[in-house]
């Protein structure tokens, strides 16, 4: 073999390594990049899931303060309400309380007025005596229930006794006399009743 085809053979090997070596390169280099697209693909694929996470979160907080917003007004309309119908109900009952006690004061004024005319003392007792079945009456429309004690056992809850006497008619611890009478409205005692409570026969109590 000549010379020159030697080295022509040594050229084309070199020129084929050459090749070999750049397609080798080229190829390092084209997958480096596509992992360089592949990584800035997942990262955006990232990015954009968080985004989405913020966006939803975001809402979410929204959401939050619109129902929080909504809570709040509706405790104050509620509040509103509760004081607006508190109201009501202490006017209606002023009302009611007016109205009931309104004909006392009318008999009260008629009464009066007769007893300036009147000859007798009859005519002045039948008006006081109207006046207090008048007053009865409005109490029983609000009601109010008269305690009357008189013959009762003394009760400590609806009694406030004043004095103790001894009775021939009356046992121990019986209420002989009332000296004011006590209400009561439903199960709420207004006042109680003043009370004078017997200590039975006169010989026992001395005995005693």
């Amino acid at each position: 073999m000549k010379k020159e085809d030697i080295e022509n053979n040594v050229t084309e090997e070199q020129n084929v390594e050459t090749e070999n070596v750049n397609d080798s390169k080229e190829k390092i280099e084209k997958e480096e990049i596509v992992e360089e697209v592949e990584e800035l693909t997942e990262e955006k694929k990232k990015i954009k899931e968080l985004e989405e996470e913020v966006l939803e979160l975001q809402l979410k907080v929204k959401s939050s303060g619109d129902k929080l917003l909504r809570a709040h007004a509706e405790f104050e309309n509620f509040r509103k309400r509760g004081i607006r119908e508190k109201n009501d109900v202490r006017i209606n009952t002023q009302f009611d309380t007016v109205s009931a006690v309104l004909p006392v004061l009318d008999h009260f004024g008629l009464a009066l007025d007769a007893a300036e005319k009147a000859q007798n003392v009859d005519a002045v007792l039948d008006g006081m005596k109207l006046i207090k079945a008048e007053f009865e009456k409005a109490l029983d429309s609000l009601g109010i229930e008269t305690v009357n004690a008189v013959g009762e056992t003394f009760d400590p809850e609806i009694h406030e006794a004043v004095a103790n006497e001894s009775s021939d008619e009356f046992e121990k611890d019986v209420v002989i006399k009332q000296w004011r009478a006590g209400y009561k409205l439903g199960n709420r005692l207004i006042r109680p009743a003043t009370v004078v409570v017997s200590m039975g026969k006169e010989e026992i109590a001395e005995e005693k």
